[in-house]
């Protein structure tokens, strides 16, 4: 198999091929990747987020308290994943396009996660679970980088958030279930295994059983899913409006350079501050609601599910605005602006109440500004090599803020330095999506400007792909 993608950067004139488009045929056919292919992406990254970020319930279940964990310790333990979950999200991503099959290389790894997870019943100590949490960031490393190239096998840019935000979501939901599951389990006195061991073995099985459903029915292509005569030649015909902006999808190594570009770094920068809010934020709000705001262990528990709902929420409705009016950075500085109201209620007020009314105001952006970021790269970048250079650069740099933000989550009980971090961070990203709009707004005017002169005096750009001046970049 190749490094390849399939997805168009540009909408298509109907007018312009060689037999108009059946709309309503097409519709059909991309609900049918919606039936699909997103079950399996919704089902698979619920269970990726559960068994990184249930460590926080497994504290408040009592954990840290079993394993004689400092809270120095614990911020390690939730740092140290991602030594390992980086490193492998860029060469994971080749090795899938260029050796494995999708659905057994994903199903593979979702199944290996979850034997790890279950394995930490096992542990006794604080190193032994250093060493699981490095497992479980190298069974996952590649996951999500791969689920992104992926879908953008199947749908056009402009149909891409709505898509996402239903995995992201999926995340969110995981937090719920967490809560809920981490609720009944901390009620938990009796039994062979302590309290929270039981949440990693329920957890872990779940999973398992999902790797397995995967590994044996997830599509390897659109193609495989095109089954009449009339669905392949409408994925025929999306394959060859797409294929005018791919250029040559084989390894390139100028694609590659092509990749290092200004684009790619603003959204590393924004990558990075949404990821700092993410991880401290679903890593640690059930220890934030017991210790920062005095709520019970129980509470603390069931607290957290009503705001993962509303953040899962939240972003199926700004990812809809968003491919709606075909923007993206207009939608990502209003979420973020009302998350940084958020942080600043959380670092201001002394009330408990209060603070927890601003754990749903962090909501408006903490899976959207990760998600949308990601959707707006992909869908700003071509041909296919360097868009899958890209997205997995974007989510292996940006993921650095998976191994910061429990450093700064270290001064329990109100964690200033953690949100005030995290408020910062906000603060730069809000500026990085202004320059990013602005600078794809600067490249569809000169866009524009070669196609009414038919000159084109640019000297180092490739003249294809999202260089092509066709390429019509959304803001």
């Amino acid at each position: 198999m190749s490094f390849e993608d399939k997805e168009s950067p540009i909408e298509v004139d109907v007018q312009s091929l060689d037999e108009p488009i059946d709309i309503k045929a097409e519709k059909k056919l991309i609900h049918k990747f919606d039936y699909r292919l997103v079950p399996f992406f919704c089902v698979s990254y619920f269970f990726s987020s559960l068994d990184r970020s249930n460590i926080g319930n497994a504290k408040v279940a009592g954990m840290a308290t079993d394993l004689n964990m400092t809270d120095a310790q614990f911020s390690n333990i939730a740092s140290v994943l991602y030594a390992t979950y980086i490193p492998f999200m860029v060469p994971g991503v080749w090795f899938m396009r260029r050796f494995a099959r999708p659905k057994y290389y994903l199903g593979t790894m979702i199944i290996a996660w979850s034997l790890v997870t279950i394995f930490t019943i096992f542990v006794k100590s604080y190193g032994a679970m250093i060493v699981v949490r490095l497992l479980i960031g190298l069974c996952e490393g590649s996951y999500l980088s791969c689920m992104s190239v992926i879908a953008t096998d199947y749908y056009f840019p402009h149909e891409l958030a709505r898509r996402s935000a239903y995995y992201f979501v999926a995340s969110s939901f995981s937090g719920s279930f967490g809560g809920l599951i981490a609720t009944g389990i901390t009620a938990i006195k009796s039994g062979k295994l302590e309290s929270w061991k039981y949440l990693y073995l329920i957890e872990g099985l779940l999973s398992l059983a999902a790797g397995i459903w995967v590994f044996i029915f997830f599509p390897d292509s659109p193609h495989v899913l095109t089954v009449t005569e009339t669905e392949k030649k409408i994925q025929a015909d999306r394959d060859r409006r797409k294929a005018v902006y791919m250029g040559d999808t084989k390894f390139s190594k100028p694609e590659l350079w092509s990749a290092l570009d200004w684009r790619l770094a603003v959204s590393i920068v924004i990558q990075f501050c949404q990821d700092i809010c993410l991880y401290g934020f679903s890593t640690f709000l059930p220890v934030i609601l017991k210790s920062g705001l005095g709520f019970n262990k129980m509470e603390a528990q069931y607290l957290t599910v009503p705001i993962y709902f509303l953040a899962g929420g939240l972003y199926l409705v700004q990812a809809e605005i968003s491919d709606r009016l075909r923007k993206r950075g207009p939608v990502l500085m209003f979420g973020t602006s009302i998350a940084i109201i958020g942080y600043i209620i959380l670092l201001a007020v002394k009330s408990s109440a209060v603070k927890y009314f601003a754990c749903y105001l962090i909501c408006f952006t903490l899976y959207l500004g990760t998600g949308l970021n990601e959707i707006w790269l992909a869908s700003n970048t071509a041909p296919a090599f360097k868009r899958g250079t890209s997205i997995s650069l974007n989510l292996s740099l940006g993921n650095v803020a998976g191994a910061v933000s429990p450093q700064v989550y270290r001064d329990a009980p109100d964690y200033t330095l953690g949100h005030a971090f995290t408020l910062g961070c906000l603060v730069v990203c809000l500026f990085a999506v202004a320059l990013q709009s602005w600078g794809y707004k600067q490249k569809n005017k000169l866009h524009q400007e070669i196609l009414e002169s038919g000159v084109d005096n640019r000297t180092k750009s490739r003249k294809h792909g999202d260089d092509d001046p066709s390429f019509k970049f959304l803001t």
